[in-house]
């Protein structure tokens, strides 16, 4: 998608896309929303439960920080970093797409999520170790007061979704507001 409005309406608005009526909706009549609800339902029917695949954290800082040892030292991001593709995405969308509060758009291509996967899972033992709210704290992690178990089940439900999008050849959106 390199139309950015269309991209971000798309994306913004795809599950009453895909199983709304389009007489509807208030845009029934608008040639690109009639194109997208099409493209929606086909995604739809192609991809049994899609809708259903979905994770929503606030706590995607506070995950970053057990992840990524430059974050603990409150060092700048390494963008090719698999924590950073864990939390942030590793690729922005063509069409430069943003959320809602205008952070970009991204996504995991399946072959990368993966490795993703592999990687929260191989750092589940460690960060059970790093847990610290103090130390988090310090950091200015986004979004206190923090659990540690609370935290840990977060990644491992980030491993579980980048291991089902790699096992369905899919890829992770990821959308940061």
């Amino acid at each position: 998608m390199r139309d950015r409005e269309a991209a971000e309406n798309a994306i913004q608005f795809f599950s009453s896309l895909a199983i709304s009526d389009g007489a509807d909706s208030q845009h029934w009549d608008d040639p690109i929303w009639v194109e997208l609800a099409s493209v929606a339902r086909q995604i739809v029917r192609q991809r049994p439960g899609i809708l259903d695949r979905t994770f929503s954290t606030r706590a995607w800082d506070a995950v970053y920080w057990l992840l990524a040892p430059n974050r603990r030292t409150q060092e700048e991001r390494n963008p090719a970093g698999l924590a950073e593709i864990a939390v942030f995405g590793a690729e922005s969308l063509a069409s430069g797409a943003t959320a809602g509060q205008g952070s970009p758009l991204r996504f995991v291509r399946p072959s990368t999520a993966r490795t993703i996967a592999d990687y929260v899972e191989n750092s589940l033992e460690t960060a059970s170790h790093l847990f610290g709210a103090e130390a988090m704290e310090a950091s200015g992690v986004y979004k206190g007061p923090w659990d540690r178990d609370y935290l840990l089940d977060r990644l491992a439900q980030y491993a579980e979704l980048y291991r089902l999008a790699a096992d369905l050849d899919e890829c992770v959106l990821v959308t940061l507001d």
